[in-house]
């Protein structure tokens, strides 16, 4: 795993410290949302919480797999009521209604949202600005689009997934103000958007029948389709939240990397140390809580001049001249 990044807490917003003693040792509570392992999103949790297990940050560690968004609240209530966590970590906006409600029948467990925006007491709620990175991948999708034509496939219609739609939207425009950008939501009769290929490969077959030539998802397993469809039918897809490139080297364009397991590591390093914050926490591109990939397999087709282009674009991001809405 690469190095931690540590500049979170210099980014919150607003926090009251809680607590002053450092934990011996910790046990530590983690819902997933729906998807559960099979998405990039839970599987950087997980895997960052196998991290810290391993060199003894934490004794133990419990993960628990929500079939769907109904069930978030039980498996809190069960891991707030009849474990003993010192913390216990919702992953994503859907779990976050839950977490509030929890939180007022156990106002002294400590909680983290990672994911999401809400300031809820006794926990740490630790945002990504998935916007700004979804910018450069809108603006790499219009320099090597040549149907000047693009599409986004979110996992559902709400304000974190069209962060990504806003961001990959304003990108491309910025780009090639012409060019036209595709949005297709998940259907609401999908059992489960986050994990739905078959819906997700239809859904991209569509797009690329109407002349999206590189399509970005938004919807951790449902992306496997994505990528089935843009390998059968010769387009560029783009990846999200973990490094996906290598699942289809040379379709996969890039992914748009959400660093969750950095975010984990630090919030539970700084459990340890008796440091647990109250508030929210903001990631961004500057702190390289997100980003692009590297182009292992892809500079070739992306070509030396489009990348220097969106090196350029990501420079002007850094020092502000470019402001990426959400």
């Amino acid at each position: 795993m690469r190095k931690i990044f540590t500049s979170f807490l210099i980014l919150l917003l607003s926090f009251t410290v809680l607590g002053e003693k450092k934990a011996e040792k910790l046990n530590i509570g983690l819902v997933m949302s729906t998807g559960g392992l099979g998405s990039g999103f839970n599987r950087m949790a997980y895997d960052a919480l196998e991290e810290l297990k391993e060199n003894g940050t934490i004794e133990s560690y419990k993960y628990i797999e929500p079939n769907n968004v109904s069930e978030d609240y039980q498996f809190l209530d069960d891991f707030s009521g009849k474990e003993n966590f010192d913390l216990i970590i919702g992953m994503g906006s859907v779990v976050a209604e839950s977490l509030k409600e929890i939180q007022k029948k156990y106002p002294n467990q400590k909680y983290a949202l990672v994911g999401g925006s809400p300031q809820i007491p006794n926990t740490t709620t630790i945002n990504f600005k998935e916007h700004e990175a979804a910018y450069l991948a809108g603006a790499l999708a219009a320099m090597v689009s040549k149907t000047k034509i693009i599409g986004i496939i979110p996992a559902m219609d709400n304000k974190s997934f069209n962060k990504f739609t806003n961001g990959y939207t304003a990108g491309a425009k910025y780009v090639d103000k012409d060019i036209k950008v595709l949005v297709a939501y998940m259907p609401t009769s999908s059992a489960n958007p986050f994990s739905d290929p078959v819906t997700g490969k239809n859904i991209a077959d569509s797009l690329n029948d109407r002349g999206a030539d590189v399509i970005l998802h938004v919807a951790e397993g449902t992306g496997s389709g994505v990528f089935e469809s843009a390998k059968n039918r010769g387009y560029f897809a783009i990846g999200c939240d973990e490094d996906e490139d290598f699942k289809i080297p040379r379709t996969i364009l890039t992914s748009v990397r959400v660093r969750i397991d950095n975010a984990v590591v630090t919030l539970v390093e700084n459990l340890k140390k008796g440091e647990f914050v109250s508030g929210h926490v903001l990631a961004d591109l500057k702190t390289k809580g997100v980003s692009l990939t590297d182009f292992k397999y892809t500079k070739e087709q992306i070509g030396k001049n489009n990348l220097l282009k969106l090196e350029k674009i990501k420079e002007e991001i850094l020092n502000g001249k470019i402001v990426v809405k959400e």
